[in-house]
């Protein structure tokens, strides 16, 4: 006799991997979770505010698309944030998850602030040059420490490159504080000579613009087409099966951060020398951890991250333009930030099913059956 029990304690809800989901299947299930986000958002707006919720649409496209000033502030924030996506998507699809993009912009943009500052009786051509340089340099170094950390000690980078940001910080809260002397506070760069400033072509977003989306082309078909971009890839897969194939992991991960670096190096450029003026360690704002969230949406596609930007700041812009608007007294920042957490969630979620599915393993009456050895009927 044989004591047998079929009931193997598995768990009651499993995640499995989905197989190719169909291009209708997937605008489907997004249309299904956005959806049921705007629904929960407008009955929020509802009960919050007592009034019909329909109108607070017209007020987060207002937010981006009300006057020329809005439309053209809403294109900078969304093509900052797709560069800082851009950026990390290397990095990130190799399984390195660099947290320190506000950090490696802040240095490039604090390089290209030295040489702005210092080397003003230069042409301005080649004060421009020097600076683009400057920040590469910045922006790469500052990427480059926790790379050779990793790659020589396998140093944890999520914290390292994290306190990084830190560092960065206080040193260009340094730098400002000397700069600015007995001011109240450290203004532009170089205001009457406008040495440094990069020549506007129309308006002060245009370039930066056509750079970054060029960028943006770029890195797709970099991590698609080249030998660099195959070799991220197999280290994203597997470490073993990079070495096993003769992959140099360790050059890999250094040169795969001095790019995501210096890319949030050019971006700290940007802000010097065609946007701001100005450097600040809140230069950057929240960019540097709002990019992590449009490069995870975007699954590491550089294509995708375009959309997925947009859509982060145009939803940012019209909870400001809901808050700061007389439709209630009762919405507020939280009201704001709730609407924006939903859809967020919902695009989240509408990812998550896609590429992977809950299998639900209902728990059954435990017991225990007896069997008896027959050799006639085959041992059953």
């Amino acid at each position: 006799m044989q004591l047998v029990n079929k009931n193997k304690k598995d768990p009651l809800i499993r995640i499995a991997k989905r197989s190719d989901v169909p291009f209708w299947g997937k605008v489907k299930v997004r249309a299904i979770c956005i959806g049921s986000a705007l629904v929960i958002s407008l009955l929020f707006i509802w009960i919050v505010s007592g009034k019909n919720p329909f109108p607070v649409v017209n007020y987060f496209f207002l937010g981006s698309f009300e006057n020329k000033a809005k439309f053209w502030g809403m294109v900078q924030d969304t093509i900052l944030l797709l560069g800082v996506a851009v950026a990390l998507a290397p990095a990130y699809k190799m399984k390195f998850w660099n947290i320190g993009a506000q950090g490696q912009i802040l240095m490039g943009a604090l390089f290209a602030s030295i040489i702005m500052i210092y080397c003003e009786a230069l042409p301005n051509f080649l004060l421009i040059i020097l600076m683009l340089i400057g920040a590469l340099v910045g922006g790469a170094l500052w990427g480059f420490i926790p790379a050779f950390f990793k790659a020589k000690w396998k140093t944890n980078e999520t914290l390292f490159t994290l306190m990084m940001n830190y560092i960065a910080i206080q040193i260009v809260n340094f730098c400002t504080e000397n700069w600015r002397g007995s001011q109240s506070s450290f203004g532009t760069i170089n205001g009457i000579t406008q040495k440094g400033w990069f020549p506007t072509l129309g308006n002060n977003v245009v370039f930066p613009m056509i750079i970054i989306l060029l960028l943006t082309v770029a890195m797709f078909i970099y991590m698609n087409k080249f030998k660099h971009g195959y070799e991220i890839n197999v280290l994203g897969e597997s470490r073993n099966t990079a070495k096993y194939i003769g992959v140099n992991v360790k050059w890999v991960t250094i040169r795969t951060l001095l790019l995501s670096g210096a890319i949030c190096g050019l971006l700290g450029f940007f802000y010097v020398s065609c946007l701001n003026h100005s450097i600040s360690s809140s230069t950057s704002g929240s960019n540097g951890f709002t990019g992590i969230i449009v490069c995870w949406l975007g699954q590491f596609n550089p294509i995708y991250m375009i959309f997925y930007a947009f859509i982060l700041t145009f939803l940012y812009k019209g909870a400001n333009k809901l808050k700061n608007s007389n439709y209630s007294s009762n919405l507020n920042d939280y009201s704001s930030e709730f609407i924006i957490l939903v859809i967020i969630l919902s695009i989240l979620l509408a990812e998550f099913f896609i590429n992977y599915r809950l299998i639900f393993n209902f728990p059954k009456k435990k017991k225990l059956e007896l069997e008896k050895t027959n050799p006639a009927n085959g041992g059953k």
